[in-house]
């Protein structure tokens, strides 16, 4: 395997946020893949286990659309394993006393070493600046980018929400589509995880990495070194576990299969975890619209079986994931896949797998 260099973080403030921007447009021409991770104060609306997919949805937007960013942080990095650059960028926005917070999350960031005094005082104003929307431009100078998150669904929120001044979707559908409209292709390591035998969708982002001999560069809740992690997961479950290729399209938590990838030599039926049923989604937000959608749901006892809604019989599955961690509020046998054809255009479109 590829020795892979570990580049300590820029820290970008006010100061400098120019002549980082213009660093990162420069590195994203050798590195197209992007791992970034997001750091904000807490969670305010609450889900519990029994919690639909449509509460949990809602509870996210109520906290991603009355909370302020803090940090974000980007690692570029290529399809070898080859680290270009590592960015933490700190916003000025969150700090004032009316601010919503949950304290407890403030008090934890702070523990972990984050001085939310100089990130108010020297931070990037990012609405004064324009920084997500000149971020953006930075990205699409590419014609070819991939984006890779651990537990995301926040991370793109986020993201989503500023360039939409403060608003995001009103369903979890729109908001798939949404993310498949700016980010194009996506990963989330930690959906990832559960594909891969001897992991799992419970693991958190360091004991993820401790498992893999992942060794942390900088301090985890730091948004940089996050991504860095994120980053370094990724590959090595890339280059680990072949079975990590059925997660590509998927967000943790949002229960949708966003895109649909090009298609391989032999339709394999795969089973996501969420429990919804989930459509294809393509990356100019086009759905398409079958008379029969050929939809497969899996049920435990009757594996290896499993129902077409399309033709009213079963079929054998060739795959699994070789690792279903089920928690107690979802239910894999409501879990549904698309295996319809790919249109056409889709393989000429800005966003595309690098094997």
């Amino acid at each position: 395997m590829n020795e892979i260099h570990q580049p300590i973080a820029r820290r970008v403030w006010r100061s400098n946020v120019d002549e980082e921007m213009a660093r990162m447009e420069e590195c994203l021409k050798r590195f197209p893949l992007i791992a970034f991770d997001t750091e904000y104060p807490g969670i305010i609306f609450r889900t519990y286990f029994d919690s639909s997919s449509d509460e949990c949805y809602r509870a996210m937007k109520g906290n991603v659309e009355n909370t302020k960013l803090i940090q974000c942080g980007f690692t570029l990095f290529n399809a070898k394993g080859e680290i270009g650059g590592v960015w933490e960028i700190n916003f000025s926005n969150f700090g004032d006393p009316s601010d919503t917070r949950n304290e407890i999350s403030i008090e934890f960031l702070r523990r972990h070493g984050l001085d939310l005094q100089k990130i108010r005082d020297e931070g990037v104003d990012m609405f004064g600046y324009g920084f997500f929307p000149k971020l953006m431009t930075v990205f699409r100078s590419q014609k070819h980018v991939e984006f890779v998150t651990f537990q995301g669904a926040y991370d793109f929120a986020y993201f989503l929400s500023i360039l939409n001044n403060g608003k995001l979707p009103e369903t979890h559908g729109e908001f798939a589509t949404e993310v498949v409209k700016v980010f194009g292709q996506v990963y989330d390591t930690k959906v990832m995880a559960g594909f891969c035998e001897g992991l799992g969708e419970h693991l958190g982002l360091s004991k993820l990495a401790q498992l893999l001999q992942i060794t942390r560069v900088g301090r985890a809740h730091h948004a940089g070194s996050d991504s860095l992690m994120t980053a370094l997961v990724f590959i090595k479950l890339k280059q680990v576990y072949e079975d990590s290729r059925f997660a590509r399209g998927l967000i943790y938590g949002i229960g949708k299969r966003n895109l649909v990838a090009a298609p391989a030599p032999e339709p394999v039926p795969l089973m996501c975890q969420q429990n919804v049923a989930s459509y294809p989604v393509f990356h100019n937000g086009y759905v398409q619209n079958y008379e029969q959608p050929q939809l497969v749901s899996y049920h435990p006892s009757a594996a290896p079986w499993a129902f077409c809604n399309a033709t009213g019989t079963y079929v054998q599955l060739t795959h699994l994931p070789a690792n279903t961690f089920a928690y107690p509020s979802q239910t894999p046998s409501a879990a549904v896949d698309y295996l319809g054809p790919v249109p056409n255009y889709y393989n000429n479109n800005a966003c595309y797998v690098v094997e």
